[in-house]
């Protein structure tokens, strides 16, 4: 009998391991040779096949009209779950049921969830499974702990605040801020501390009426509300005339106004 090979799979080793045996057998210890028999060999399967899984036509339609009506309840429900939704001839529309899976879906999604052509249908069963009051509830909690803890970065043109409407604060002058700029960092809340020294272009009686001078202004901003596009902002600020000239006031006053910054366009 030829030499079984030196690397076989495991049924042909089996195979040959019964054959020597037979042929071993057959031989007594003193050269007789003994009517041989052939000794049954069980060959056992050691990797288990994954079960086969064969859908109709008519379930694989099925799926996919359940995916599809499923995806849009959830849009529905996202919006109009807890609210009455307005129709066009009725007061009110009414809600919409939940679409149930297929009953079979569950043992499919057992076997072959991690499968591309089912991964999406098994994926939409879990979310079916859930409540969709209770799931919106987590997804926001945990949006408003994801925007609490993100670090707020804003460019440095969002804190740019355009001036104007000052006034002195003191009865007795009569300045008036016309038109500036300064640039800030927030402190706390909605308290703002000028970064450098501003600009400011300021009205002030002199000898011959009312003159224009230029003046340097620094102190703090307040976030008031929102308006369209800007935030409007009250500040109050120490001012330093650049060019007094005739003017009969202080080279310095304090003055109180508005003032409004940019914000950026939402995504």
């Amino acid at each position: 009998m030829p030499p079984c090979p030196r690397f076989v799979p495991v049924s042909v080793f089996l195979v040959c391991f019964a054959a020597l045996a037979s042929s071993s057998w057959a031989q007594s210890s003193n050269g007789e040779h003994l009517p041989s028999h052939v000794v049954p060999v069980q060959l056992l399967e050691l990797v288990p096949q994954p079960p086969l899984v064969v859908l109709s036509d008519l379930q694989l339609a099925d799926l996919e009209t359940w995916t599809r009506n499923f995806a849009e309840w959830q849009k529905w429900a996202e919006r109009w779950l807890n609210r009455r939704q307005p129709g066009k001839w009725a007061y009110f529309v009414e809600r919409s049921e939940k679409p149930d899976p297929p009953i079979w879906l569950d043992d499919l999604c057992a076997f072959l969830s991690d499968d591309d052509e089912f991964m999406r249908a098994c994926t939409l069963l879990a979310s079916w499974r859930q409540d969709p009051i209770a799931a919106r509830e987590r997804q926001t909690a945990l949006s408003t702990v994801t925007q609490r803890e993100a670090p707020t970065r804003s460019a440095w043109w969002q804190r740019m605040h355009v001036d104007g409407m000052w006034s002195t604060t003191r009865s007795n002058m009569a300045a008036f801020g016309l038109f500036g700029a300064h640039l800030t960092v927030q402190v706390e809340g909605r308290l703002q501390v000028f970064v450098a020294p501003g600009i400011l272009l300021v009205s002030v009686p002199g000898l011959y009426g009312r003159e224009l001078a230029p003046a340097t202004d620094w102190g703090v901003s307040y976030r008031l509300f929102n308006a369209g596009r800007s935030t409007v902002h009250f500040n109050l600020a120490h001012a330093w005339m650049l060019a007094p000239s005739a003017s009969l006031l202080n080279t310095n006053m304090t003055l109180a106004g508005f003032s409004f910054t940019f914000r950026p366009q939402p995504h």
